[in-house]
């Protein structure tokens, strides 16, 4: 795995060997991708009834939310007034201290892209969802996430990061 940058000052995303694109690329693919979507929807179609959508409609919302997303992320690139801090909470709804390297979520209704945090303003993207469920514990694909965050938590720590000044040290 790897580090690279993205099109927005101090947001990175995690490059994973068996992928062709980084992670923020690859879930925006996925989330404007109407069969993987239809697919992704159709195998969850019961944690849909709590939102009494059809997988048609989930899945309009779904790219619909995704562009909004995509476009609040372009703002913030073009933006002085706006922050990535703005997007991004703690994973842990009662974190209230500040955790070297931590967990965090953007979110958008289900939509998640979930981060290393270096310092204010300064992330790693390490994944990302459709969230349909109250916990991450109750589906695979949310689970994965979890032991996502934590590997590349693990690998940050591994090769010496715990703030800006360490994490620009990296080749990237």
């Amino acid at each position: 795995m790897k580090i690279v940058h993205t099109f927005i000052t101090g947001l990175y995303s995690f490059k994973y060997d068996e992928q062709e694109t980084n992670e923020l690329e690859r879930l925006f693919d996925d989330w404007n991708d109407f069969e993987f979507l239809e697919e992704f929807f159709d195998n969850h179609k019961n944690d849909l009834k709590y939102f009494g959508l059809t997988v048609e409609s989930a899945i309009e919302e779904t790219i619909n939310e995704a562009n909004l997303l995509d476009k609040l992320l372009l703002d913030i690139a073009e933006s002085n007034f706006q922050t990535l801090d703005a997007i991004f909470k703690p994973l842990n709804n009662l974190e209230f201290r500040a955790v070297i390297l931590s967990k965090q979520k953007a979110r958008r209704r289900w939509l998640r892209l979930y981060a290393i945090k270096i310092e204010p303003n300064y992330y790693v993207i390490t994944g990302g969802a459709i969230k349909l469920t109250h916990t991450m514990q109750e589906r695979e694909h949310t689970k994965n996430e979890l032991l996502k965050l934590e590997k590349c938590r693990q690998y940050l720590q591994s090769e010496g990061i715990f703030d800006l000044d360490s994490f620009n040290e990296l080749d990237i």
